[in-house]
């Protein structure tokens, strides 16, 4: 038999923890089984020098972590002909890897040929990709002599809500890259499986010029492999169709829902083919972006008849069937009721209303405004910035313009982070920020952009715990995707405030800002707004309100609280109340530690399962002058590489940077430069 002893030893250190048991397990040609169980490579080596195994044999390891006493079995150490049992799903306890299995769709019994390789190693690159832009950490990419194999460390008990999770994560991701001849082995989602034993010769069938046996090897392996939260996988699962729910106002049944019929008749064109027990619908291009073409963007449809959609464009990623179908049926899914048409029922039915075309004014303004002259004001139309911050722009559709937002927290509660994080929103939103920091420095402030742009898939970790950096060329992508939307005042020019507000209107007016950030109040020289303190800021308050509505901004302003003893509150805010009572929002970000838990409980009488302790860091809307929104507390996760504060610990938002590569590299020539951002695996 032949094997690599080096590349075992390599395979073995990197899949398995020191002392970890694993079965090694021995499939011949002529069905023979022989099994072994190990605990380290050298005695696993030593095993296999014993065997003297001639015949044409392929070479397995089990993935998953295996229950200790199956270490006493009888083939403890060594190689043992058709031995019974060897390992089951009930000897597992753990699952510890997420096999991917990419593979050339070829004749059973067959070794791949050197053209199926490429496709495999092709599509392996596809789904690498994607793997990384949903926000795993970097796997072992394995050769198996056949095909490619990306394994996600994982930690999952062994139970069968993580079985279908698993399996649902296969099935998706066949869905989305199987084709006719690649495929994603959907079969791997049992605990017990085992993949090839890296180092030893793939022999399936003849061993032929034309379909030749093949080494087995690592391709690369993290240092260390980074284990990826289970909710990254629930994520993956969740791109998973499944079918509408019948309803009469959305005309839908799956047996009777003819799709084919709905896309022709809507103009979409398709290559239709099929994959497993469902029908995989290729569009010509996206329906959200006719830039989008190939086989970006797909429609399928489930043998139970669910429906799905995915682009796998960043600014499309989001999209569902649903909102396909939205896109040519807007009422879709609204339901329609029948409004009985009524009359009007005055006590005083001779009472006429009059009415007013215009807002006649005398002598100024009037000192009373009627309901029609309020109504015929012209005002700019709401907009409002989204913050990221899911349920912020669900409850108060983002940070309205026009109006004044306190935001305040203790120290290290994720200010900067969150400030930062807005910023990059708006920029992606295409509105310009205007932002003071007294406590970065330039250069600090567009790291924490870069990385929060970046995201975890395009930062690099240094040698220094959580420092992370952004390499080139991401960098100087990044900035320049940013560059004319976020200004950022020079310190230089000092810190008194009516001098910043001057050049704030400035910049507001030249580069028609939407955002104003001042970071922080307390970094401002308020001398000449008021004799005393509580006058400064009351003036300061008063001064950003009059701007904002004047130039039609949003302004946000971080004040830092007063010393208090128990859990923060709005009324401990520095300075005078009249700061929270004319702000139109505010919001304070706690950090989730120990005072934090122990306050709660205390003030709120929450439990120990309240789901805001799982969390890291938690954002409180304290006031919503336009809706009314107050003590909604929204749990947030930080990422420490890139400093961002997520919706969940699955969220890996990937902003358009990269689609703009191109424009923005433009040379002197007007040539587009070639900048390598999509990473290859590195195969021989």
């Amino acid at each position: 038999m032949t094997y690599d002893e080096d590349e075992i030893r390599k395979a073995i250190s990197i899949m398995k923890n020191q002392n970890d048991l694993f079965e090694v397990r021995i499939v011949a040609s002529s069905k023979k089984n022989i099994s072994g169980y190990f605990r380290d490579a050298e005695t696993c080596i030593n095993a296999l020098r014993a065997a003297h195994i001639n015949d044409n044999c392929n070479v397995y390891i089990t993935l998953n972590g295996i229950r200790d006493e199956c270490y006493s079995r009888q083939q403890r150490d060594r190689f043992m002909n058709n031995v019974t049992p060897t390992t089951t799903d009930s000897d597992i306890d753990l699952y510890t890897w997420f096999l991917i299995d990419i593979d050339p769709v070829r004749a059973a019994g067959t070794s791949s040929s050197e053209e199926q390789i490429v496709l495999a190693k092709k599509k392996s690159n596809e789904v690498y990709l994607f793997m990384k832009q949903t926000g795993f950490e970097e796997p072992i990419v394995g050769f198996s002599g056949n095909g490619v194999h990306l394994l996600y460390s994982v930690g999952l008990a062994v139970n069968e809500e993580n079985k279908k999770l698993v399996k649902d994560c296969l099935a998706v991701l066949s869905l989305f890259f199987s084709d006719d001849k690649v495929s994603v082995d959907t079969a791997n989602f049992n605990p017990a499986r085992v993949c090839k034993l890296y180092g030893t010769l793939a022999q399936k069938g003849a061993n032929t010029q034309e379909r030749p046996h093949r080494m087995s090897y690592i391709v690369q392996a993290p240092e260390k492999a980074k284990q990826n939260d289970k909710a990254l996988l629930q994520k993956l699962a969740g791109y998973l169709p499944v079918p509408d729910k019948p309803q009469g106002y959305n005309r839908f049944n799956p047996r009777e829902f003819d799709l084919d019929q709905w896309l022709d008749g809507h103009g979409l064109h398709y290559t239709k083919a099929s994959y497993g027990s469902g029908t995989k619908y290729i569009l010509e291009h996206c329906p959200f972006d006719e830039n989008h073409t190939g086989k970006d963007a797909c429609i399928f449809k489930m043998s139970n008849g669910a429906i799905g959609f995915h682009c796998f464009h960043n600014s499309c990623a989001d999209k569902t069937w649903q909102d396909v179908r939205r896109l040519y049926e807007p009422d879709a899914y609204d339901r329609q009721y029948v409004r009985e048409e009524r009359r009007p029922n005055y006590q005083n039915p001779n009472y006429v209303v009059e009415k007013k075309t215009e807002v006649r004014m005398v002598d100024g303004q009037p000192v009373f405004l009627t309901t029609e002259q309020i109504r015929l004001m012209e005002e700019p139309p709401e907009e409002f910035i989204k913050t990221g911050v899911d349920v912020i722009d669900q409850k108060m559709r983002g940070l309205k313009k026009g109006f004044v937002t306190c935001l305040s927290g203790l120290r290290a509660a994720g200010k900067s982070s969150i400030i930062s994080q807005l910023t990059i929103e708006a920029v992606q939103q295409g509105y310009r920020t205007a932002l003071f920091s007294g406590e970065l420095k330039p250069k600090n402030l567009l790291k924490w952009l870069t990385l929060q742009a970046a995201g975890k898939a395009y930062v690099k970790e240094t040698q220094y715990d959580n420092y992370y950096v952004v390499p080139e060329p991401y960098g100087e992508v990044i900035s320049k995707w940013m560059d004319g939307k976020v200004y950022v005042y020079n310190n230089y020019y000092g810190n008194e405030f009516s001098s910043i507000m001057d050049q704030i209107r400035k910049c507001v007016v030249e580069h028609k800002v939407d955002l104003v950030i001042l970071d922080n109040m307390m970094a401002l020289n308020l001398m000449e707004m008021g004799s005393d303190r509580y006058q400064q800021q009351s003036h300061f308050v008063e001064c950003l309100e009059n701007f904002a509505k004047a130039a039609n901004v949003h302004i946000l302003f971080v004040a830092h609280p007063r010393k208090s003893v128990g859990f923060l509150r709005l009324d401990d805010v520095s300075g005078s109340n009249d700061i929270v009572n004319r702000v139109d929002n505010a919001f304070i970000l706690h950090r989730v530690n120990n005072d934090f838990k122990r306050l709660t409980k205390d003030m709120f009488k929450w439990k120990d399962d309240n789901p805001l302790y799982q969390s890291t860091n938690v954002i409180e809307i304290c006031k919503d002058r336009d809706g009314g929104v107050q003590d909604e507390f929204i749990p947030l996760f930080f990422e420490d590489s890139t400093k961002r504060l997520r919706n969940s610990p699955g969220e890996n938002k990937i902003y358009p940077w990269k689609e703009e590569m191109a424009r923005l590299f433009e040379n002197d020539k007007g040539e587009f430069k070639a900048v390598p951002l999509e990473e290859e695996l590195p195969f021989d």
